[in-house]
């Protein structure tokens, strides 16, 4: 790379090129973010035809599609916490009673007779989001001594960028999960004296914080969780293997499944959080090589050593009863990039904005402290 070179992704073929910081092609600065709907548009000639505008900083809408389908398979927070799209960062979002479920001696009419009218709730839920941003740089010289593409390059470093967001979200969903007084006091209970591990009997237990979420709903908990404590003391219980040797599966006990599971417990899915994450040993240590290493361990135990649950899980509205939902503003996560004159590096960052929430407390249950 000459001095006066800089890196831009190119808009039409979606690959990085190299541009004369003195004569900046259009197509190099073909695109932005719109500040009211935070759409990628295409630039005003008159503004790519200005050559200072080349430092500064311009949503790449190649790397922001890589990152909005980027996603890590180990990650099982959004399954339980539904993801729903927000025109802004605050939002207003109708609350309801359980009028519902009242049975009217009114309902019945005559000739001539007045309609009976339900009275409904009025209030609402106030959300607000978040902004969560990390970004890198790339250097100059780092791209004359790399063996690959600059793609190849960025684009690492792009998904390294987006998995650590991606983990601190499902750090945030698998706090509101596995602490039990997010739930309503009803709703919770200490698994310390449950004996899975022994003559415990653990879907019997999962029967009982069912029937407790259908009495406050109306309608069953679609979906378990565990954490890899609990889920271990879970497959091996002599019970469970039990229900199944001596159920008429055709399936070795041994080999107790989440779909299995899933059937046992009369839920539509099981999870398992199995995302890890790491500790620094030492001030400064962020796990790179030749640093300290990091002290590893499961994310969905950090809150909470062994725990298990049920809970309704939305289909996006945000309005349905479910215990959580993940808010996420529409047209976001986004990545910008621009170049630094000081340092010769084109920098990328990559913004999210996004919080997970309790909805309705009693949509949902736990055992904590399970043994």
């Amino acid at each position: 790379m000459k001095p006066n070179e800089m890196l831009y992704r190119n808009p039409e073929t979606g690959v990085l090129e190299f541009a004369d910081t003195t004569h900046v092609p259009a197509k190099a600065l073909a695109w932005q973010r719109d500040p009211m709907s935070g759409a990628i548009q295409e630039k005003p000639v008159e503004f790519a035809s200005n050559s200072q505008l080349s430092i500064l900083r311009i949503a790449d809408p190649v790397l922001t599609s890589l990152v909005q389908g980027f996603s890590n398979t180990s990650l099982i927070g959004d399954k339980l916490c539904t993801p729903v799209r927000m025109a802004k960062e605050t939002g207003r979002f109708p609350a309801f009673g359980k009028e519902a479920f009242v049975i009217r001696g009114d309902l019945k009419r005559g000739i001539g007779g007045k309609v009976a009218r339900m009275s409904t709730q009025s209030g609402y839920v106030t959300m607000s989001l978040s902004e969560y941003a990390l970004g890198f740089g790339v250097e100059n010289r780092e791209l004359n001594d790399w063996a690959g593409t600059p793609d190849q390059l960025v684009n690492s470093r792009m998904l390294q960028t987006t998995d650590n967001i991606a983990l601190y979200r499902e750090y945030l969903q698998a706090t509101l999960l596995t602490t039990y007084t997010n739930y309503a006091s009803t709703h919770y209970a200490s698994g310390a004296s449950k004996a899975w591990a022994t003559t415990g009997d653990p879907i019997h237990d999962f029967d009982d914080m069912r029937d407790t979420v259908i009495k406050y709903n109306g309608r069953r908990p679609n979906k378990a969780w565990f954490n890899p404590a609990a889920w271990t003391l879970f497959k091996h219980n002599s019970a469970v293997l039990n229900r199944i040797k001596y159920g008429g599966s055709n399936i070795d006990p041994a080999m107790v499944t989440q779909q299995m599971a899933a059937a046992l417990l009369e839920v539509d899915e099981v999870l398992v959080g199995y995302a890890v994450y790491g500790t620094p040993s030492a001030n400064g240590s962020d796990g790179g090589a030749k640093k300290s290493a990091l002290t590893m361990g499961y994310l969905w135990e950090k809150a909470n050593s062994s725990c298990a649950g049920l809970c309704i899980v939305g289909t996006g509205g945000g309005i349905e009863p479910a215990f959580a939902y993940t808010w996420e503003r529409q047209n976001s996560p986004v990545v910008e990039s621009w170049y630094d004159n000081a340092t010769k590096s084109t920098m990328y960052d990559y913004e999210h904005f996004f919080d997970p929430a309790v909805t309705l407390n009693t949509a949902g249950a736990i055992l904590y402290s399970i043994a």
